[in-house]
């Protein structure tokens, strides 16, 4: 337990210490100034993309570029000489970007709520950015493992956006019709985006929602174990 204690500490400091923490405080401080300059109206449909951007692609390129600073600094080798497991590795690093998700949530609710006095329920939209948040994590920490530096990794998460993000966006603003919704819903961005408009709008539909809280998981579950462990243990051997 101490071992497991001191892995997240020392993922908080590496948060500290790559600025990590400060770009995320960053992109809440800039949320907080689209508040002031949209009205209650536009908050409401512009808090849960907000959040999305937060939990999926932010969340993505910063989980990366900690995983390759790590690397230059032979810190995720160090690593595998602890007595702890590669899975409590992981652990600790979900649990802080994570942490760095929540932070400019937090943001994004506050701000929604002292700027325009939108509120919601806000335990229910903790459960779905942890569910968000461990999924787009494990997705990261896929693109990572398979880019052989930090700009083929950001190349890959152009991509996906491309491919996962833009269809839900697109869906959002009509261009693409609402018959083709459960299509898109295999995309872990719109199943995430999906989650978050519910939660702010109060309005939920039962079956997509049940859907994407199963979904999410599971993604997280089978990339975590079939991608992600495997080729993190074999790109720490080799440094």
């Amino acid at each position: 337990m101490s071992s497991a204690l001191r892995l997240i500490g020392g993922e908080f400091k590496r948060l500290v210490s790559y600025k990590l923490l400060a770009r995320s405080l960053t992109t809440g401080i800039i949320w907080i100034l689209v508040f002031l300059f949209i009205s209650t109206k536009e908050a409401g449909s512009v808090a849960p993309m907000l959040m999305f951007v937060d939990v999926s692609i932010v969340l993505m390129m910063l989980l990366g570029a900690s995983f390759y600073l790590e690397r230059q600094e032979n810190t995720i080798k160090s690593m595998m000489v602890m007595p702890v497991s590669l899975w409590q590795i992981l652990a600790s690093k979900v649990a802080s970007s994570l942490a760095l998700t929540l932070i400019t949530v937090t943001i994004t609710c506050a701000a929604a709520y002292f700027v325009h006095a939108i509120s919601f329920n806000y335990a229910l939209l903790l459960l779905f950015v942890i569910l968000a948040a461990v999924a787009h994590a494990a997705i990261g920490f896929s693109l990572a493992l398979f880019g052989k530096n930090l700009g083929s990794m950001l190349i890959m998460v152009i991509v996906y956006v491309l491919i996962f993000t833009v269809p839900s966006i697109l869906l959002a603003v009509n261009i693409i019709d609402a018959q083709y919704e459960w299509i898109v819903m295999l995309s872990p961005s719109h199943a995430a985006r999906m989650l978050f408009s519910s939660v702010v709008s109060g309005e939920f539909e039962w079956k997509k929602t049940v859907f994407g809280c199963i979904y999410l998981p599971v993604l997280a579950a089978v990339l975590m174990k079939f991608v992600v462990y495997p080729k993190f243990k074999s790109r720490a051997v080799r440094g």
